[in-house]
């Protein structure tokens, strides 16, 4: 009889005197959030079913049990490599029961590098092209100086670099525009640091990155190709503590800490190459005047089934050069994010979430040529405000949200104290999203999402559908596939060699924003809990593609999408990646190969025959190697990719001035066919050296590390000089070595 009252308590609408038992779950050492982690709630001293209720944490580490009556409970808490842990509560009738737990870590092998890690397997369990990394799994990649998730990024075929000293990315064929780049959500229009050496991203800061090569899901939109998520780290922590990093490059220093039972983050990063290029500027006056610097800060509480976080950075960069006295170029670029979010759980299936948030990225260049002024200055403004619903139960997880974006593109130049020319406009966006994962039995899973967009700016409205299924073959394979329809507004003017001077305007009415839709299909193979094998092929149409028509002049008073760009363009991308892992053990790593295709097809261009773009490249292979031995770990990483494709001359001529009949003082170059030439294949091997240590009983190391061991000159891109017969191949970086050491305290 006592558990049939029990049974009924359970199953009761919540009453006046129903409780509640809500908390987070957290990391013993690092005190940060553990998302997703399993929590199951048990009427103490019985053994039935329907009486137990379990929850699932969302990403904060946050769980809540409402209705719940007055009495004894057991509660159990699992994660993936921690120990689980049972607690014992009385909760009496109308209490509502705080329950912070943190669960003590207990690795199940030594896995240092992992390109997928099992806190987004649910994710990953329906979504094609998803590839996750944690900040462990970072810092064991060979790098310049420091941890970069960007650049760790680069190591997984598909994804290539634009250079050795840029962060942008070539993803399955798309330019470095069509990747939406998120920090905690906002987008971040220039993740770039130091010409690319760094991006904005300090690793010290960051909790995890994930890459969407293609098929993202309905929560997010506004680019033609990838999404690449990053989250920062929750602090948490009982007292001060801290971690200090210094290397031949940049130092960085992270603090956190509690303010009563709530917690804080700061963390700074500047680089110091001044004096170093202070004595090279001595032998060589074009050498630059040079530093950057940025800021992190976040503020996170937790009580009562809520959450709130606040989360800051800032960046600038400063690069200033004067050969002479009569020449100087100055260029000042940086980022700015801002974001507030709350989360709430409503019930323990239902949590509510919103956020309001600001990101703006500017640009200012000035110069002077023998006294005759010039200035650019290209800034752009995002401020968005979202809200969500997600609902769970056992065969469905709905999410329902929407959003408003409200934009602030300006443009001006300026030309020997003339009156500046530019342009401003501040369209707005409205979206709307429902994102459904079913799992109708344990072997099937479908996910199905439909985003809407109205922007402002030539009042057009978009449907964006989206659908991935999985299919388990059995325990070991797993068939996946996905598509979607994307659109892309806000578009990139790329230099070729220097991102700073990337400008961002958007599609207005003269012309239609780009589209594409994406195909994928994939396999995947746990052969065991050591080795896993997968292959993914894919293929993107594109749609009203436009390519910045490089003959605009100068001095340019238009800047309507029309005026600006090549538009109307079409073309596709296509390709097949392989990628073989080992997960577990001393050893581990990764190899992967990715062969591919993209073209793009223009009336104005190349006399309307279609070419490949630069970022196409055939071939691509990467192999990754990380070897735990005691104190010492070893990686290494190897890259080799096929040359980037360019514009060979087919012929030189000279210009003969029709009143005068002289010839011209220097000879013209008449372009071949579009990209129709490749430079050198690209090849390098990065490799890292660590060694573990304490001092006064603190933890530390030291590292060594070597960009590009063999000091191979990659070939960049190809110059032609008027007064030279011969074309110039300027070349990419030598080797870089860099040495440091991390501190926590």
């Amino acid at each position: 009889m006592t558990r049939v009252v029990i049974v009924l308590l359970f199953a009761a609408p919540a009453a006046a005197l129903a409780g509640s038992i809500s908390g987070r779950v957290r990391d013993a050492e690092t005190a940060t959030p553990l998302p997703f982690a399993s929590v199951v709630l048990r009427a103490a001293g019985t053994d039935t079913l329907a009486l137990v209720r379990g929850v699932m944490a969302d990403r904060s580490g946050g769980f809540r049990f409402e209705g719940l009556p007055a009495g004894r409970f057991t509660i159990r808490f699992i994660y993936v490599a921690y120990r689980a842990r049972l607690d014992t509560l009385l909760l009496g009738a109308g209490e509502d029961h705080d329950l912070d737990v943190e669960l003590t870590p207990e690795p199940i092998g030594v896995d240092p590098v992992l390109v997928e890690a099992d806190r987004l397997g649910r994710e990953r369990k329906v979504q094609p092209g998803v590839v996750d990394f944690d900040m462990r799994q970072l810092e064991s990649v060979p790098a310049i100086g420091e941890p970069d998730p960007i650049r760790a990024l680069q190591l997984l075929p598909g994804v290539q670099a634009a250079s050795d000293v840029s962060s942008g990315l070539y993803i399955r064929g798309g330019g470095p525009d069509q990747t939406l780049i998120l920090f905690d959500g906002v987008p971040v229009y220039n993740p770039t640091h130091a010409f690319g050496f760094f991006s904005t991203f300090n690793a010290d800061v960051i909790d995890n990155v994930t890459l969407y090569k293609g098929a993202y899901p309905a929560d997010q939109g506004g680019r033609l190709g990838a999404l690449v998520d990053v989250e920062s780290r929750t602090p948490g922590g009982d007292e001060v503590s801290g971690k200090a990093s210094i290397s031949t490059i940049a130092s960085r220093l992270t603090l956190e800490g509690p303010i009563g039972a709530h917690h804080w983050m700061l963390s700074g990063r500047r680089t110091y190459l001044e004096p170093i290029l202070s004595a090279l500027r001595k032998e060589t006056p074009e050498i630059p005047f040079y530093d950057f610097y940025d800021v992190n800060a976040k503020f996170s509480t937790a009580r009562g089934g809520s959450w709130t976080d606040v989360s800051l950075y800032k960046g600038r960069d400063d690069l200033r050069v004067e050969p002479d006295r009569d020449t100087r170029l100055e260029i000042d670029w940086g980022n700015t994010v801002a974001v507030a979010s709350h989360s709430r759980a409503l019930a323990s299936n239902l949590l509510a979430r919103g956020s309001i948030a600001a990101s703006e990225y500017e640009s200012v260049t000035s110069a002077d040529f023998f006294n005759t002024p010039f200035e650019i200055e290209n800034r752009m403004r995002d401020y968005t405000a979202r809200a969500s619903l997600d609902l769970e139960s056992p065969q469905h997880a709905l999410e329902i949200g929407a959003q408003a974006s409200s934009y602030d593109f300006r443009f001006s130049q300026s030309f020997n104290r003339g009156a500046p020319v530019g342009f401003r406009t501040t369209p707005y966006e409205l979206a709307a999203y429902v994102d459904d994962r079913w799992a109708p039995n344990a072997v099937a899973t479908l996910r199905t999402g439909l985003r809407a967009r109205y922007v402002t700016d030539g009042s057009r409205f978009f449907l964006e559908p989206r659908l991935s299924a999985s299919y388990a073959i059995d325990e070991a394979v797993r068939l996946k596939c996905g598509t979607g329809v994307y659109n892309q507004y806000v578009q990139l003017i790329a230099t070729e060699g220097f991102s700073a001077a990337d400008l961002y305007v958007p599609i207005d009415a003269t012309a239609r924003p780009g589209r594409s839709v994406h195909a994928i299909l994939g396999v995947e193979w746990r052969a065991s809990r050591t080795y896993e094998f997968s292959a993914e092929t894919y293929y993107t149409d594109l749609d009203h593609l436009v390519e910045f028509d490089d003959a605009v002049a100068a001095d340019q008073e238009g800047f309507t999408a029309e005026e600006l760009f090549h538009t109307g363009g079409t073309g596709y991308a296509a390709g097949i990646e392989l990628l073989a892992q080992r997960r577990r053990g001393r050893v581990t790593g990764w190899l992967g190969y990715g062969l591919g295709w993209t073209r793009r097809r223009f009336t104005g261009l190349n006399r309307g025959a279609s070419f490949p773009p630069k970022y196409d490249r055939r071939h691509d292979f990467k192999a990754v190697l990380d070897w735990k031995k005691s104190a010492w770990s070893y990686s290494v990483a190897f890259i080799a990719a096929t040359g980037q494709a360019y514009t060979p001359a087919s012929a030189r001529y000279r210009v003969e001035d029709p009143a005068l009949g002289d010839l011209s003082p220097g000879s013209r170059v008449l372009p071949g066919e579009r990209n129709s030439a490749r430079l050198l294949p690209y090849h390098r091997i990065d490799v890292s050296i660590t060694r573990d240590f304490r001092l006064f009983g603190r933890r530390g190391e030291w590292f060594a590390q070597f960009f590009n061991l063999y000091s191979r000159r990659n070939e960049w891109f190809v110059q032609f000089d008027d007064e030279l017969p011969d074309v110039e191949v300027v070349k990419m970086l030598p080797i870089v070595p860099s040495l440091g050491a991390n501190f926590t305290f």
